[in-house]
């Protein structure tokens, strides 16, 4: 397990630019991890998405075992331990040719410490009812590599499915109100071994297992920040970090 990347969030309009400490680390030649262009503290993102798509998660996983490029916060650290990679390349090459499973974790928590989570909450799709149909690709270009995240768009008429069918056209949505400092949620944003990820259109395990067990469980949560209608809007602004974490199993037989 290797944490490479992290983003902190705040519904505080004052706060979304200012640079985290953790983030004000200059490059040699100037500009900072994120590129000089980039905010340090972020809104919370209040788009239906998925961090990683069918192309972008392997090459993402390949890019971890090259030299950083220049928007990539590992940058100082590496240089310092005099190291050109985070990840082994052997290892990557081997979990790209499906010889070890690979997964994405981001762990979400608060960061503040007078209180919880509560404007805006950030909530998750239960896998099993979305599908590929929702999704559309949405590339993020930067400096020297290109990224892509999935954004849901359910197909027309999704929303007003036959009685027979809801439950094969409806999200169900899920949150953990009034998380605290103390409190952390894993969020899955890439696995290899998924449906999806498998080739599948959708994530339903008892559609997609074969009988190796490959292709039974999620690949990603697409998740959003959202407004709870039973949260006062004078509540205190969300303030939260994201730490994006590369996980690579032990080598399959």
């Amino acid at each position: 397990v290797r944490a490479f990347d992290h983003n902190v969030r705040s519904s505080d309009v004052a706060s979304v630019g200012e640079i985290a400490p953790a983030r004000a680390i200059e490059h040699e030649g100037g500009g900072s991890g994120r590129g000089p262009a980039a905010p340090r503290v972020q809104n919370p993102a209040g788009l239906v998405h998925a961090d990683y798509t069918r192309s972008s998660a392997p090459r993402r996983l390949r890019d971890l075992s090259d030299p950083p490029k220049m928007n990539d916060v590992l940058r100082p650290r590496l240089a310092a331990e005099n190291r050109t990679s985070l990840l082994d390349p052997a290892v990557v090459r081997e979990a790209l040719e499906g010889r070890r499973r690979y997964s994405f974790v981001n762990v979400w928590r608060s960061i503040d410490a007078e209180g919880p989570v509560r404007n805006p909450p950030l909530a998750c799709v239960d896998a099993a009812t979305a599908s590929v149909d929702d999704l559309r690709t949405f590339k993020i270009h930067y400096v020297d590599r290109v990224g892509e995240n999935y954004f849901v768009c359910p197909p027309p008429g999704s929303h007003s499915p036959p009685a027979s069918s809801s439950s094969d056209r409806e999200h169900s949505w899920y949150f953990y109100p009034d998380m605290t400092m103390q409190e952390a949620l894993l969020l899955k944003q890439w696995d290899s071994a998924g449906g999806v990820a498998c080739g599948a259109r959708s994530d339903r395990a008892e559609r997609n297992a074969d009988e190796s067990g490959r292709g039974g469980g999620s690949t990603f949560t697409i998740h959003s920040a959202f407004v709870d209608p039973s949260i006062s809007p004078a509540s205190p602004p969300r303030k939260s970090i994201e730490v994006r974490c590369v996980v690579i199993w032990e080598k399959e037989n």
